[in-house]
Formats: structure tokens, sequence, C-alpha cells
């Protein structure tokens, strides 16, 4: 459970945001109150405080005074700042301070209680992060202490071309590195990928975690201990199975010790990882084989925690999946969406099946996909440039990084262009409601299409196959119809209405008036029951 302070000068303000909150929900316990800077810092001598709700412009010290001196005596803490004036100042001393938040008053009390919410996971993932510091600290020691090893220099030396060894020179080699009789074993390197973690870590964290993850690679993967896990100068952490010939026939046993090994790393270690297991070969060859896999790992857009084989690794055509591409743009012309997301379910399903698939190869399907996007916009006159605007630029503009991305990002471009095709009420009805909500502003054709992201033409011509009318005419019989309602039925002066939608020269509001109803706007509102009866009053 957790604890929270309130601090403002204003009684009622507190009392609200005391009451405004469910702290239940928030697993808040205790619920503090102080009115000014030295009452606060009582009650932080007196108690653990997590969140601290507080008042910046308060008259016995301000909030930002009270963060300086809180961040000394309970830098944990978490701060939300309130004020009723957007002060820059202040807020940018309240970002150098390390507050969490700043929300204008009035508070809106939902709006709080996310804040306050969210300054609570931010304290439970801080503190899991210093329990995972403490569990790896010995790793730590460890690591420090050994770094660098002769034998890490061997093998990063051999690995990176520095050493090439050859039957003329091997001994030489291996005994400068202390490593005599190396040469009368067979290899198999096998490299550890390490793709992604499953909580934020700073780079120390993952470099004590990575040094962790080796450790355990030598206690699972070698076998009887012989052989060594090093990280190279590159960051690539290589396992290095070594043993007699007799003993190296056996790469199921390895396989599936991998395969553990995975799993005990995604449980113990919070991470998504990939082994990439070479053949059996002499210390001649153990450096092209780990540029092989290197390429490997570099080429992978499939699934993580998985176990690839260089023997099993080959190259799918793509180009057998290409025609039929082009056959989606009929299915996408004709409005059968769900045919065409099932079809590109089952091309990346397929795609996925290829132990081996290079990024080349994957930009070369993104390539024909998008050329056939943009030639069914480009037909009907759409912009792909803002039609397919996502949070982080234009979808599939650039090249994905794994099949589930293409997928999604496929998916998503099919629906867009289909609904923009397809949908056209609800493109007229966005429309509609823009035109409602703007009608004291100026509108222009260019405006709506934008707002919906088509092109002005086509967007004139969706308009009026729709509505049976043009979009200035729709805007024109949308004004005059309001101007219609308030003429009979308020009191307003027709001149105010005439503002209220836009027009500013009354002469050019009548005109258009008495165009659309063949009566000028004060025949109108003489004709009606309000007008009848200040007739009847004089």
């Amino acid at each position: 459970m957790f604890k929270a302070l309130i601090v403002d000068d204003e009684i009622y303000a507190v009392m609200g945001i005391r009451s405004g909150v469910n702290w239940e929900r928030l697993q808040v316990s205790e619920v503090y109150e102080a009115y000014n800077m030295r009452d606060a810092l009582k009650v932080f001598e007196q108690t653990k405080i997590d969140v601290m709700i507080c008042d910046i412009e308060m008259p016995k010290g301000t909030g930002i005074e009270l963060l300086e001196k809180v961040n000394e005596i309970s830098p944990e803490t978490e701060t939300i700042f309130l004020t009723a004036h957007s002060a820059f100042n202040f807020m940018k001393r309240a970002i150098q301070l390390d507050g969490f938040d700043y929300l204008l008053k009035p508070i809106e009390f939902d709006v709080l209680e996310n804040t306050v919410n969210r300054a609570l996971e931010s304290i439970l993932q801080e503190r899991e992060l210093h329990r995972l510091r403490e569990q790896y600290k010995p790793y730590y020691e460890m690591w420090r202490r050994q770094k660098p090893l002769i034998t890490d220099k061997f093998w990063n030396d051999l690995f990176s071309g520095r050493i090439v060894c050859s039957p003329n020179n091997i001994a030489g080699i291996l005994e400068k590195h202390q490593l005599s009789g190396l040469e009368q074993f067979v290899f198999l390197p096998v490299l550890v990928s390490v793709e992604s973690w499953q909580r934020e870590f700073t780079t120390r964290d993952e470099e004590i975690i990575e040094y962790a993850i080796r450790k355990g690679a030598a206690e699972v993967l070698l076998m009887s201990g012989r052989g060594e896990v090093i990280q190279t100068k590159q960051g690539v952490n290589i396992v290095i199975v070594m043993g007699d010939q007799e003993e190296m026939n056996d790469p199921s046993g390895l396989h599936v010790r991998c395969e553990k090994y995975i799993q005990s790393c995604l449980e113990y270690f919070d991470c998504n990882i990939s082994c990439y297991i070479g053949r059996n070969v002499s210390l001649y060859e153990i450096a092209d084989i780990c540029k092989q896999l290197l390429e490997i790992e570099y080429n992978n857009v499939n699934r993580s925690n998985q176990v690839y084989t260089l023997a099993s690794y080959y190259t799918p055509s793509i180009q057998s999946m290409i025609p039929r591409i082009s056959t989606w743009t009929i299915l996408l012309e004709q409005g059968k969406l769900e045919e065409l997301q099932e079809e590109i379910r089952i091309r990346v399903s397929e795609m996925a099946q290829f132990q081996r698939l290079s990024m080349a190869e994957l930009e070369g399907f993104r390539n024909e996909f998008m050329q056939m996007a943009h030639y069914v916009l480009h037909k009907n006159g759409l912009n792909a440039v803002e039609l397919l605007k996502g949070q982080n630029g234009l979808l599939l503009n650039d090249q994905p990084r794994s099949l589930s991305q293409l997928e999604e990002e496929a998916l998503k471009v099919a629906g867009i262009i289909h609904d923009e095709l397809h949908q056209n009420h609800s493109v007229i009805r966005r429309i509609q409601y823009y035109i409602t909500e703007h009608l004291s502003e100026p509108i222009t054709r260019e405006q709506l299409a934008s707002y919906v992201h088509l092109n002005p033409a086509y967007l004139s011509r969706l308009f009026k196959r729709e509505l049976g009318e043009s979009i200035t005419d729709y805007i024109l019989n949308t004004r005059m119809s309001l101007a219609k309602d308030l003429i009979t039925t308020s009191t307003l002066p027709i001149s105010d209405i005439a503002k209220t939608l836009g027009y500013y020269n009354f002469s050019y509001f009548s005109k258009m008036f008495r165009k659309v109803y063949d009566v000028s706007p004060q025949q109108l509102r003489q004709q009606s029951p309000d007008g009848q009866r200040e007739r009847e009053a004089l």
C-alpha cells in the first residue's frame, strides 16, 4: 500500500482532492494533509510519503522550495504540482527538480487520479529495478574483476581477423595465449542473440545481466564444462562448444539444451533471445562460421526465442509470392476487405515458415505491396501522404524489422484504403459534422478535403453524388436553415444572427437568405409569431 500527501494553503482545495480521488482504487492506505511547507516537512519527518500533490503558489514557501527539500530527505517521492497559472518559469524549475507532472487548476479529479496512478506505477518500476540491481550485484563484481581475460583476447583476435591460424603458426599462437593443445579439438560455435528486454534497464544493468546470461550459457550449453563463452568487442555473445570428434557427433543434444536455455533466460532474466548453432569445424574455420551466423542473425525477421541451425538455413524464393499481390488490387477496388485481409495473413504466415528470410526479401515484398496501394489511391484521387500518416510517420514507408510489423501495417493500409473507397457515407457524415461545427467560420473545399484526407476534386464529386448538391450549396443551405430557426424562434437581433453565422456584411447575408427562401430576414421575422405579437403590442 502507498501513502500520499496533499499540500495546499486553501483548505477547501485539500478537502476536494481528498474526497474527489478514489484512494482505495489506487491502493493508497493513508492520505496526509498539510497547508504550508513547514507542516509538509513535519509529515516527512514522521512517515515515508510515496506521492505528494502540491500547490506551487503558497505564501509560506512555494511548492518548488518544498520539492527542493523533499528531494534531499525523500528522493524516491514522486511530486505532482498544481497551479492556477501556467507559469513557464515554475514549470521549467519543476522539470529540473524531477517533478512527475504539472496540472492546471481547476483540477479534474479523474485526470488527477490517472496522474497519481502513473506516478505510483513509476515508483513500482523503480523498486523492481532496484531489486534486480541487488539480485545481479554478485554478477557485477565477478564481471568487473574478470575483464579482460587472456582467453577473451585470443578469441576476439581470431574472430576479428587480427589472428589468422594455420598449421604452420597454430602451436606458437596457442602457446602465447596459454592455450596449448586446443588444436586437437573440434569446435561448434553458437551465437546467443539478446533480441529484446521485457522491462526497461539502464545500460549498466543490461551489461550486468548479459554477463549473467553468458554465465548461464556456460552452465547449460557447454558439455562437461569444456568450451568458452565470450563477448566480442562488438558486443556479440558467442558460445564455443569444444570436444573430440566423437563427443561432437550429437547435435540434437545441443539443440535441446539451447531450447532449455532460452526458456530459462525468458523466466529469470526477462529477455528474449535466440540461439544460432553453427557446425563442427576446426580452429582454422571457426571465424568464417561465426561470420555466417552473424549474417543469419541480421537477416532474421522471424520469431524470437527460437533455435536456428546453419545446416537447415536456406533462402526461400519470395518471387513466388509477389504475383498474387496483383490480384489484391481487384479485391481492394471491389470492396472485399475480409478476403484481402485473409490473403495478407496467409502470405505472412507462409513467409514465417522459412527459417531464412532476409531483410532484402522483406523489403521487396513491402515495395510490391505499397506500389499496389499507391496505384489504387492515385487512381481514385486520394492523397497517400495524408491518408497513410501514422503516429511514427507513413505506414510501411520504412523497411519493417519483423513479419509481425509487416502484417500489422499492411492490414492497416488495406483497411484505410477500403474505408475511403467504400464507406463514402462515413466520409460524408464527417464532412457534415465539420460544417455544422464551423458554421461561424469561413469553410473552403480545400479545408474539408484536408480534414478527410481526400483530393478536393474527388471530394466534390463524391459529395454531390451522395447528397445531390454541391458543397457550396450545402454550406449555404445549412447556414440559412439555422438562421431561419433563430429568426423565427428567438428575439436575437437579425444582425447578431448574421454575425453568429460568419456574415459581417449584413446586406450580403440578406441577399443569401433571400436566395434560399425568397424572402428577406426582416420579412420572415415579421411573419413569425413573435413578430406578430410585437405588432399587436404596438
